[in-house]
């Protein structure tokens, strides 16, 4: 039974995975829980936390023109950060206190962050208020899906992180 809760919490992270949800980044951040009990998910709490707030300070930006060009950039800045390398945590190492900067690997976020930047350069303010919304909902489904694996996967055994995950065709890391 208690293998059969397993299997099926690997099947739930591997989705993640396959549906391009999550990149190798996660797998990072697993790696590191594996130091700091419950760090996974203050990581990803942190995320979710920076992530309404940017979505908010963008909605009030994008309400009506004439956008304030400065403001919508700094916010897609901090936004791909907070997806790609928000800095999630401070740990000491040994005796050197160090900034740990990890990536959530939030893969289809950050691709329609990259889409809806394209978009805003090129003066396509249509197809950058579309890209917005679908970040939103991708936002969501990411939301979703991430605290129901973490949720499961505390209440089974825990779990190793031997195996490594095929990623999506989404390159996260282009402009």
């Amino acid at each position: 039974m208690a293998s059969d809760f397993a299997r099926y919490i690997a099947n739930l992270r591997q989705s993640l995975f396959d549906e391009q949800i999550l990149d190798g980044r996660f797998v990072q951040l697993e790696l590191l829980e594996n130091d700091s009990e419950g760090f996974l998910e203050d990581a990803c709490a942190e995320y979710f936390r920076d992530a309404a707030k940017i979505l908010g300070l963008m909605v009030a930006e994008l309400e009506r023109p004439p956008y304030h060009i400065p403001t919508v950039e700094s916010l897609f800045s901090r936004f791909k950060r907070s997806t790609t390398s928000v800095i999630l945590f401070l740990y000491w190492l040994v005796t050197e206190s160090a900034l740990c900067a990890c990536s959530i690997g939030a893969a289809k976020v950050t691709h329609q962050i990259n889409c809806m930047k394209q978009n805003w350069k090129g003066g396509d303010f249509r197809a950058c208020m579309i890209a917005f919304e679908i970040i939103k909902r991708e936002n969501e489904h990411l939301q979703f899906r991430l605290e129901n694996y973490l949720k499961l996967r505390k209440q089974g055994p825990p779990v190793e992180i031997e195996d490594r995950p095929e990623y999506g065709y989404i390159d996260s890391d282009s402009e």
